[in-house]
């Protein structure tokens, strides 16, 4: 085949066009000046050839130059005409239209092109024309929407960094506490009443006997046995009765499932000092309030250990002491183990200091996330500036 058979073959669609012309002019009795009018047209339009397209990297003949040079070749089907000022005029004035390319099927596509830019596939054109931030004010909005969510994104690692301070003043808080002189309690009223914030996190040091029927289970929940191993339990939480009758909780530690029945492990009523913690409890926080499962005191079954619910079962007639904060033991001694010069097999598995430094989520990790929320928040407004000086620039 020959470049003119190839260009005779890509002009099916305009064929069809003049077919329809001559076909319907045929049908309509015509006026001899709208004959005239027809036929000057029609002149008009034998005399305009379609560019002769010419590839810009290839030799040059000697007989022959380059009378337009485009940056790309047209596709089957697709025809390049030199526009007068009149159809630039009408195009330019006329409305756009971003149709999906199913809508296109069998239909013909007129757009002005400059030479200095690519010729695309009029099938790839629509496709591209149908992207989000061509049409209308749609860049704005996409402008827009990129900002709010980077926005958003940016706010969540401010608040990581914040986050991040917080955790850094309640590591320090604890440890200074902690290495604070232990505060000996002997019976009411307690060191801490209606001040527990100055007191939460220090030793404490108190001497009573274990009230083992009122006994509260905290769970179920998984905890570290002696060995190390991982296994499901409870937390143990004892009434201790002091000398002057008062009581203060004590979180005796975990204790596996298998234990968790007194009948498995009777204890006579003894004297006994307890070292511990002092603390409020698992304090939820606004999500946990009521997004979490409640504790039931009434029905003796608790999932949080929360020591204003806990008191609820405790007997204390020091109820508003004992409502305020617990403490969780580190150390416990029998009077009797001393006297007899033995220590008894302790079931629970209790905290030591050192846990209380120790977080899941400490400030390094906070920053860690904050770094990733601002890393993704630039990225998302990097890519909706680079779209949208894209789809400032586009021509349809």
């Amino acid at each position: 085949t020959t470049p003119l058979d190839e260009h005779r073959s890509g002009r099916r669609v305009e064929r069809r066009i003049e077919e329809h012309v001559r076909e319907l002019g045929r049908r309509q009795q015509l006026s001899p000046e709208e004959a005239e009018a027809v036929a000057e047209r029609a002149a008009a339009v034998a005399a305009v050839q379609a560019l002769r397209l010419v590839n810009p990297d290839a030799p040059v003949e000697a007989s022959g130059g380059k009378e337009v040079i485009v940056r790309s070749s047209t596709t089957t089907g697709q025809v390049l005409w030199p526009a007068t000022q009149e159809d630039i005029e009408i195009l330019s004035q006329s409305k756009l239209l971003y149709p999906a390319p199913y809508e296109v099927e069998g239909s013909v596509i007129i757009r002005l092109v400059r030479l200095s830019d690519p010729v695309t596939s009029p099938v790839a054109r629509v496709v591209h024309n149908r992207q989000f931030g061509i049409r209308g004010n749609e860049k704005w909005q996409l402008l827009a929407m990129g900002v709010v969510f980077t926005g958003m994104i940016y706010s969540l690692g401010f608040w990581q960094l914040r986050r991040m301070q917080w955790k850094r003043d309640l590591i320090e808080m604890r440890r200074t506490r902690l290495a604070m002189p232990r505060v000996p309690v002997s019976g009411s009223p307690f060191p801490w009443r209606d001040q527990v914030q100055d007191y939460v996190y220090r030793m404490v040091e108190v001497r009573g006997v274990f009230d083992h029927r009122r006994e509260m289970h905290i769970g179920p929940r998984p905890g570290g046995d002696a060995d190390g191993s991982t296994s499901s339990g409870y937390l143990c939480v004892t009434p201790l009765r002091l000398e002057d009758g008062s009581t203060v909780m004590v979180n005796r530690g975990h204790i596996g499932a298998d234990r968790a029945d007194q009948a498995t492990r009777p204890e006579v009523p003894s004297w006994v000092r307890i070292r511990g913690i002092l603390e409020e409890g698992e304090v939820p926080n606004l999500v946990g309030t009521y997004a979490r499962l409640k504790n039931r005191p009434d029905r003796n079954l608790f999932v949080y250990l929360i020591a204003d619910e806990l008191a609820e079962n405790s007997g204390a007639r020091n109820h508003t002491e004992c409502s305020q904060a617990l403490i969780t033991a580190v150390d416990v001694l029998y009077e009797d183990d001393f006297q007899a010069g033995v220590r008894r097999d302790n079931p629970f598995t209790m905290r030591h200091k050192e846990d209380y430094l120790l977080f899941w989520a400490d400030e390094h990790t906070h920053f860690n996330y904050a770094m990733q929320w601002f890393s993704m928040g630039t990225l998302i407004f990097t890519m909706t500036i680079y779209k949208f000086i894209e789809v400032m620039r586009w021509r349809y």
